[in-house]
């Protein structure tokens, strides 16, 4: 260790603009990581320009990395950047002039304009017409050759006159155009200005000149030559907010015709043959999705596909500190230490990390909390610098349960934002209120009685699937079947939502906090309730006679009765059910319905492919092969039970419990639970237990001994060791 604390540790800032803004563009580079699946040759030489992905995914900061990147390749490349309705500081913008051969500039919307307005093509071309003739007078005409074409091109795009700056451009709503009139006999020309007002439609607006004077530079953009010099315009996200009906369907429209404008020049530079010439542009995904519903999108999808690099962070074949987004954390790390390279990664992860937080691996734990974004780690960094234990030296356990509440809260703040593309403050706040406080894990048909019964009337109950589907988009929920311990996420790359009684709908783990969900309060919820239709459950057989058995199960500690008739055994005829069971044998059934004359549930095993692939194989034998497999198949375990060491029946099926829930308790994303962990939890609720007495060495023994019931495998732990950990298959 270096003798820096938690508290030391540079965090930077969730915006790229106000980390460079407060600390600094050399501070903001140094800790910027790449993820390894960008193709960044394709935006830099190749003929892609969209930069896509969602909110907190590091667009804008990939903006000023290629622009070093562009610079470091050749010194004399030019670049400038536009952004919407933001402005760096006088201090920064003076730095930023230093470090490079670069312009900023805003442009600004102002509610009140062109807010009935659908179609902004033409005030687009003329936008970034403009900005190519500024720049290339600010960096001294070295961008294109300054012929006849150019010079036209020049005048025309002049020619039109509206307010704002070099530095900050205004979208008008009227703007004013020069038009040369030539006396021939006088030999003179003047140039009278007409206003034309973008709002109207009729021959009095005079649309119809500016867009005449638009479609000739656009012509004569074609036909400029371009010097040697490389020469990049860097255009940041636009967003659009989900408030006044207007406005939202205008900055919609303008966002569109935007995109179809960075396609359209970059068009023609391409057919000019132009070369080290580009525009690109960053652009938020739930924008897109947001266009698509709500407005005429023009093949908007079509476009952005076809020339977009995705930004995605997900890693699915790892969950070790080699994960790009722990990199990030890591890098932030070593730069607070000022080790000048002189301590290794293994090093590091060693004297700042425990090999597990809550018998989870570390960096799954950090993995799980997160949707693998580099604003996650931002935030992470930021709560645990504002916890009360932000004077430790490394992140135990103690700074991880200090921080997770604090981290809960910014992020969903964080997926609110998201969410505004989409919806007004009210709906969200109000789709926020029907998880909050309710569980962490819950079936479909569990929250449409929520909403019918809480939140009737409301977007929730009016388009109840539509919602459910952008939650999952952006993060807010997932998919999960409990009992395989499987689980989907958007962001790990699963698209699309399943709605079925099978997959259940799970909170993800980094807002549980916020939402007050957990544990704890699903026992609660579940405990409550009888056993829902469709469930499946271990039974165990009481009694049985020649056409049911008789079963019982747990639910939440209690007892419940029940039956499965022969006809719930399998399609194919059997003749007698104590052919094939005894009492006391346990089964996976599927609850089919609540027997009110018997008081009793109903069960069935035909839905159960594993249950029903075996029963089918016996009773497609004669019953006397069946009887004599059955004293074979009885031999046999006896001969293999006396081979490890004679084993009390009861006594195992009990361990096999604690491994099953030991593996629910402390699974990983993956459905995985260190082997380790399960002992302890063993150990913690059975002080006796000893592996050696059931006649293994090692507890991973005896679960390689039932691959019928656990799938092991090694992961890689701390360094270069590997842990063993198991997964149920049931």
């Amino acid at each position: 260790m270096n003798g820096i604390k938690i508290k030391d540790i540079y965090a930077g800032k969730p915006d790229a603009k106000d980390e460079i803004n407060f600390e600094g563009v050399e501070e903001f580079l140094e800790a910027f990581v790449v993820p390894r699946n960008f193709d960044l040759d394709a935006l830099c030489n190749g003929n892609k320009f969209f930069i896509t992905g969602y909110k907190g995914v590091g667009k804008t900061a990939l903006l000023f990395y290629l622009d070093r990147l562009l610079r470091n390749g050749d010194e004399a490349t030019c670049t400038s950047f536009i952004f919407f309705k933001e402005e760096f500081t006088d201090l920064k913008k003076s730095q930023l002039d230093r470090f490079s051969k670069r312009l900023l500039a805003s442009i600004y919307i102002e509610n009140e304009t062109l807010v009935n307005n659908s179609e902004f093509e033409y005030i687009w071309r003329w936008i970034f017409f403009k900005k190519l003739v500024e720049d290339n007078e600010t960096f001294s005409d070295g961008i294109f050759v300054n012929d006849r074409n150019w010079s036209e091109f020049v005048k025309t795009v002049k020619s039109i006159h509206g307010p704002g700056t070099s530095k900050k451009y205004i979208i008008p709503s009227k703007l004013k155009v020069a038009m040369p009139i030539s006396d021939k006999v006088a030999g003179t020309e003047v140039s009278p200005e007409i206003n034309i007002d973008l709002n109207s439609k009729n021959e009095e607006g005079n649309l119809d000149k500016f867009i005449e004077l638009v479609t000739l530079a656009e012509t004569l953009l074609g036909k400029v030559k371009k010097t040697d010099i490389p020469y990049y315009l860097f255009v940041d996200e636009l967003e659009a907010y989900f408030g006044d009906e207007q406005i939202f369907h205008r900055d919609l429209c303008l966002i569109r015709d935007m995109i179809f404008t960075i396609k359209r020049i970059n068009s023609i530079f391409a057919s000019a043959e132009m070369s080290n010439i580009k525009i690109i542009c960053s652009i938020r995904t739930e924008i897109v999705n947001s266009i698509s519903r709500n407005i005429v999108t023009k093949e908007m999808n079509k476009v952005v596909s076809g020339f977009e690099v995705p930004l995605r962070w997900n890693y699915n074949n790892t969950n070790s500190f080699s994960h790009p987004i722990l990199q990030i954390l890591l890098r932030r790390i070593f730069i607070s230490e000022h080790n000048n390279g002189k301590r290794t990664e293994k090093e590091l992860i060693s004297d700042w990390f425990p090999d597990n937080i809550h018998e989870i691996d570390t960096a799954s734990y950090i993995l799980n909390n997160s949707w693998c974004k580099p604003r996650d780690i931002v935030r992470l960094i930021t709560a645990a610098k504002g916890s009360l234990e932000n004077e430790s030296e490394k992140f135990s356990t103690a700074v991880f349960l200090a921080l997770r509440k604090q981290y809960s809260l910014d992020s969903l703040e964080e997926i609110k934002e998201e969410l505004r593309a989409l919806y007004s403050t009210e709906d969200i706040e109000m789709i926020i209120n029907c998880f909050n406080g309710f569980k962490s894990c819950m079936s479909v048909n569990e929250l449409k009685e929520r909403v019918e019964q809480l939140f009737k009337d409301t977007v929730l109950d009016k388009h109840f699937i539509q919602v459910l589907q952008d939650l999952y988009r952006v993060g807010i929920i997932g998919n999960c079947i409990p009992r395989l311990n499987m689980y989907r996420w958007n962001y790990k790359g699963d698209d699309g939502i399943i709605i079925s009684d099978e997959w259940k709908i799970v909170v993800h783990q980094g807002l549980q906090a916020a939402l007050s969900l957990g544990r704890r309060q699903d026992h609660y919820f579940q405990s409550k309730q009888p056993p829902r239709i469709g469930n499946i459950v271990n039974v165990t057989i009481e009694s049985l006679n020649k056409s049911f058995l008789n079963i019982s199960f747990l639910h939440y500690g209690k007892k419940q009765l029940g039956y499965i008739h022969i006809s719930e055994i399998s399609d194919k005829y059997i003749e007698n059910l104590q052919d094939l069971f005894s009492a006391g044998d346990s089964l996976e059934a599927k609850i089919i319905e609540y027997d009110k004359k018997y008081s009793k549930w109903a069960l069935s095993l035909i839905e159960i492919p594993q249950k029903e692939q075996s029963v089918k194989k016996v009773v497609e034998r004669d019953n006397n092969e069946i009887l004599s497999n059955c004293r074979n198949g009885l031999e046999f375990q006896k001969n293999n039970d006396e081979a490890k060491e004679t084993v009390d029946r009861d006594y195992m099926r009990e361990i096999h419990c604690w491994l099953e829930e030991a593996n629910i308790k402390y699974q990983n994303e993956e459905g995985f639970t260190d082997i380790s962990a399960a002992g302890s939890y063993i150990k913690g609720h059975k002080p006796d237990f000893n592996i050696k007495n059931l006649g293994y060495a090692k507890l991973s023994k005896l679960i390689e001994d039932f691959p019928e019931r656990y799938i092991t495998k090694k992961n890689r732990g701390k360094g270069n060791t590997e842990n063993k950990v198991y997964k149920s298959i049931n």
